[in-house]
C-alpha cells in the first residue's frame, strides 16, 4: 500500500473520503477551539464520504485564517499553520501542524473603579487580582472572566448606578503588545430595604424575622442568598424567588420582592426496604408541611424491620426570631437486635434547633425508659429496666462545594449528653462523640474520603447504662466487614439466648469509641466508579483491641444521591466471612 504525504496537493482521483481532521502543536483547549472554527471540520458523514479535490483545497485554503482566528483569544496572533494531506487509497487524512510562535502580552493595565465603590475591600480585591496581568499573555477568556466578576460584584454590593465608563483594548501585532484601559464610575452603594412576601398562606410577621437583615444596612446579595437559603430549608415552598427593585428605592434603601410557591401541604409515603444493618422491612411516613397560618409542623415516621425498628412523632414550632430554628416535642418508640440481644426504649424530648453561621445547633431534655436483655445464671433470661433523664446539646459544621457530589468537604459532628439524678435519672453519667469527615479530590476522577469517630463515657454506674447509650462499632457506616454493632466489649463467657436455640457471646458495648476510615474513589464514567477502603475500630471498656476491615465497592451517582455498594472482609479471626454493605446517602 503506497502512502503519500503532499502539502496543498491535488490527487488523481475525482472524488476522495475525508477519514479524519488532526491538529498538532496545539494543548487540548486550543485545539478544541479549532476544531470548532474549522469549516472542514464541520462536514457532514454525508459530505465527508464524496467530498471533490476542488472543494478540499477550498477548505484548505480557508483553515489557515480560520486556525489563526481560533488562536487570537488565547493571545497567539501570528500562529504559523501547515496543512498536510496523508492518502491512503481514497480516503485522506487531512493534518494542521501549528506552530504558536511569540504570543501578545500586555503591556499596559489601567482597571479602576471611581466613585464611591473604589474604597470597596471586596471590589478592591477583584481589581487587584485582575487577569491577564502586565506581561501575561493578553487570554481573551480570562480578560472577560475578570470583567464579569467586577461587574458582578458592584451588582452584589448595592452599586446600582455603576456604569463601565471605559472599556478599551487595543492589540498592536508588530510589538505583539496589548493595552488594556478599563474604568468603572458609578454612584453610592445602596442599603437593604424592608423585605415584602407574596403568595404564602401563613399569618402577617412570621416569614419576616427570618430577614437576616435590618432595613438601612449595606446592600449585599449574600443577605439575599441567606433568606433564599431559609426559606428554602422550612420545606414550606416548591419555589422561591427574591427580586431586589433598585427602581422602587427611596432614600437609596432598595425593597426586596419575595415570591413564593406553596408546596403540597401534605406528604403521604410508604414502601419496603432493605438495609445490611437493618435487615428487610417496610416504611410509612405523613408529613403536614404546615398545620395552621402559624406554620407549626407535624410528622409520624415508621420503619419496621428485621433487626431495628422505630416509631417517631413529632411536633414542631417555628422559632424564626433566634438563629431560624424550631421548638420541638417529640416521642419515639425503638426496638434493637443486636445478636440476639435486644433493647427497646420509649423516648419523650423537647428541643430547640436552631442555625449559627455553618452551625447546625440542637439543645432538649430527654426522658427515656429502656428494657434490654441481661444475663441470668448460663442464659439471656431477665429483663433490666432504665429510667434515664439527660439533656444533649448536638453540633453539626460542614463546609463543602457541593452538599451531594463535593470534590472538596470537611464536616465536624458533636453530641454531648449528661444524666444526672438531680433530675431523676437512675444513672448519672457525662457522654462525648465526635465524628470528622474529609474529602479531596485528587484530579478529576479520584477522591479521598477519610473519616474518624470518637467517644467517652464518664459514669461510676457504667453497668447499668442500657444499650443505647453505649459505644459499638461495626457495620455500613462503621467498621465495615463487620456486622452492626459486633465490635465491642465482651464477657468472654457463652449464654444460650432467650429462644433456647443459640449459644452467644453477647457484645455489651464499650466505655469508649474510636474508627477510623480511609478510602479511595475513582469514577470510570461521570455517574459509575469503584474505590478501595480500610476501615479500622474498637469499643471497647480497659483494653483498646483494634478491628480491621478492608474491601472494594461500586460507586453509582444516581439521580437521588450518592449509592454506596461494598464488599468487605474483617480480618479480625479466621470466622469473619465477605460482608455486603449498602448506603444510599451524601457523603458528608
Amino acid at each position: 500500500m503506497l502512502l503519500s504525504v503532499l502539502c496543498l496537493a491535488s490527487g488523481a482521483v475525482s472524488a476522495t473520503r475525508l477519514a479524519a481532521v488532526q491538529v498538532r502543536g496545539l494543548d487540548e483547549e486550543m485545539a478544541a477551539n479549532v476544531r470548532a472554527a474549522l469549516s472542514i471540520e464541520q462536514l457532514d458523514a454525508a459530505r465527508r464520504a464524496d467530498l471533490s479535490e476542488g472543494r478540499l483545497s477550498f477548505y484548505l485554503r480557508n483553515a489557515p485564517r480560520e486556525v489563526r482566528e481560533a488562536l487570537e483569544p488565547f493571545g497567539y496572533y501570528d500562529a504559523e499553520v501547515t496543512p498536510e494531506i496523508v492518502r491512503d487509497g481514497d480516503a485522506v487524512t487531512v493534518i494542521f501542524v501549528v506552530v504558536l510562535g511569540e504570543p501578545v502580552r500586555v503591556r499596559a493595565l489601567d482597571v479602576g473603579i471611581d466613585g464611591a465603590g473604589a474604597q470597596d475591600p471586596v471590589l478592591a480585591a477583584l481589581v487587584g487580582d485582575f487577569r491577564p496581568a502586565r506581561g501575561a499573555v493578553f487570554h481573551h477568556g480570562q480578560y472577560e472572566s475578570s470583567k464579569a466578576a467586577i461587574s458582578r460584584a458592584l451588582n452584589d454590593r448595592g452599586y446600582f448606578d455603576a456604569d463601565l465608563s471605559a472599556h478599551r483594548v487595543e492589540v498592536t501585532r508588530a510589538a505583539r503588545a496589548a493595552d488594556i484601559d478599563l474604568r468603572w464610575t458609578g454612584g453610592p452603594r445602596y442599603a437593604l430595604g424592608a423585605a415584602s412576601f407574596e403568595g404564602h398562606p401563613f399569618e402577617p410577621g412570621l416569614l419576616e424575622k427570618l430577614v437576616p437583615w435590618k432595613p438601612g444596612e449595606p446592600y449585599d446579595q449574600a443577605q439575599l442568598l441567606r433568606l433564599q437559603e431559609s426559606l428554602t430549608d422550612l420545606d414550606y415552598f416548591n419555589a422561591v424567588s427574591l427580586t431586589p427593585e433598585p427602581d422602587q428605592a427611596k432614600d437609596e434603601q432598595v425593597p426586596i420582592k419575595v415570591v413564593l410557591v406553596p408546596a403540597k401541604r401534605s406528604i403521604y409515603s410508604a414502601g419496603v426496604r432493605y438495609g445490611t444493618d437493618s435487615g428487610a422491612g417496610v416504611s410509612g411516613r405523613v408529613e403536614r408541611r404546615w398545620m395552621n397560618r402559624r406554620g407549626h409542623k407535624a410528622l409520624l415516621d415508621v420503619n419496621l424491620a428485621q433487626y431495628k425498628s422505630d416509631v417517631t412523632a413529632q411536633y414542631r414550632i417555628p422559632a424564626f426570631a433566634w438563629l431560624d430554628g424550631w421548638y420541638a416535642i417529640g416521642a419515639r418508640a425503638s426496638e434493637e437486635d443486636i445478636e440476639d440481644i435486644t433493647s427497646q426504649y420509649a423516648e419523650l424530648s423537647a428541643t430547640r434547633s436552631g442555625r449559627w453561621r455553618q452551625w447546625s445547633l440542637l439543645a432538649g431534655l430527654y426522658l427515656k425508659r429502656e428494657r434490654f436483655d441481661t444475663v441470668s445464671g448460663n442464659r439471656i433470661g431477665d429483663y433490666g429496666y432504665t429510667n434515664l433523664v439527660y439533656p444533649g446539646l448536638w453540633a453539626q459544621w460542614q463546609d463543602s462545594d457541593n452538599r451531594v457530589y463535593p470534590q472538596r468537604g470537611l464536616g465536624l459532628t458533636l453530641d454531648l449528653r449528661a444524666g444526672t439524678s438531680a433530675l431523676g435519672s437512675d444513672v448519672d453519667f457525662l457522654q462525648l462523640r465526635a465524628e470528622g469527615r474529609y474529602i479531596r479530590a485528587l484530579g478529576n476522577s479520584n477522591r479521598v474520603l477519610l473519616r474518624a469517630e470518637l467517644g467517652t463515657t464518664i459514669s461510676d454506674e457504667f453497668a447499668a447504662l442500657p444499650p443505647s447509650e453505649r459505644f459499638y462499632a461495626g457495620g455500613d457506616k462503621s467498621v465495615r466487614g463487620y456486622g452492626y454493632k459486633e465490635i465491642g466489649e465482651r464477657s468472654g463467657q457463652f449464654y444460650l439466648s432467650r429462644d433456647g436455640r443459640h449459644v452467644i457471646d453477647p457484645v455489651f458495648g464499650g466505655r469508649h469509641l474510636a474508627v477510623a476510615s480511609a478510602e479511595i474513589e475513582h469514577m470510570f464514567t461521570p455517574v459509575w466508579g469503584g474505590a478501595l477502603f480500610v476501615d479500622a475500630g474498637d469499643a471497647w471498656d480497659e483494653r483498646f483491641e483494634v478491628e480491621v476491615g478492608v474491601g472494594a465497592g461500586l460507586r453509582w451517582r444516581s439521580p437521588v444521591g450518592p449509592v454506596r455498594v461494598d464488599l468487605a472482609h474483617g480480618l479480625g479471626d479466621a470466622q469473619q466471612t465477605l460482608r455486603l454493605h449498602i448506603v444510599i446517602g451524601p457523603d458528608l
